[in-house]
């Protein structure tokens, strides 16, 4: 297994608005992105940059704005909870939530296809559908191309008996194990392993 394929260690930061609701606290919104650190004393630190602000909704989660302002005793207590690892601060109705999560995960990884680290590799011999979208028509949909076990070939890739020759230089992207895409022509092509439960 090439170290690119390789699950790592992450730490994720998770910050929460909640609303007091019938059945208790309910979430009101996500206040950052899926953000995935390096250590835990990154996470922390972005937290702490985080809670410099008025704590609103990240633009690329949605629009939701911080229904109270925390002031600085409650921003210290905050972030002592939260180097504990999980902090919920009540606020009258609301609280805020955190959390640093020790998390693993893979990361897209990009290769030609003539290197033996692109994740094409990763998924010979799995069961996969293979899907193909036009690039160039914006409501174009998926079509599936093939479903089968992968076969990997210097000239190309074989998903059950479809053939689908690839030059060497296209540059593949994915997750190891999971799945892969490339662009060939006007096309961009989705590769994914079936799960035993999704393999009908």
């Amino acid at each position: 297994m090439y170290p690119e394929w390789q699950k790592k260690r992450f730490y994720e930061l998770h910050l929460a608005w909640l609303v007091q609701g019938p059945r208790g606290l309910e979430l009101l919104f996500k206040v950052n992105p899926y953000s995935l650190y390096p250590t835990r004393e990154e996470a922390l630190e972005a937290a702490k940059a985080l809670l410099k602000g008025r704590l609103d909704q990240d633009p690329r989660v949605g629009q939701g704005k911080a229904p109270i302002l925390l002031s600085e005793e409650d921003r210290a207590r905050f972030l002592v909870l939260l180097e504990s690892g999980k902090a919920l601060l009540p606020l009258d109705r609301y609280a805020l939530l955190g959390e640093v999560a020790e998390v693993e995960e893979r990361l897209l990884h990009k290769a030609p296809f003539q290197d033996p680290t692109n994740v094409l590799q990763s998924l010979k011999g799995l069961p996969v559908r293979l899907l193909l979208t036009p690039l160039n028509d914006p409501e174009g949909e998926s079509q599936k191309l093939a479903q089968g076990p992968l076969e990997v070939l210097p000239e190309g890739i074989r998903v059950g008996d479809f053939f689908l020759p690839i030059p060497p230089e296209t540059p593949v992207e994915g997750l190891a194990y999971e799945e892969a895409f490339f662009h060939l022509g006007d096309g961009r092509y989705y590769l994914y392993a079936l799960s035993s439960s999704t393999s009908s």
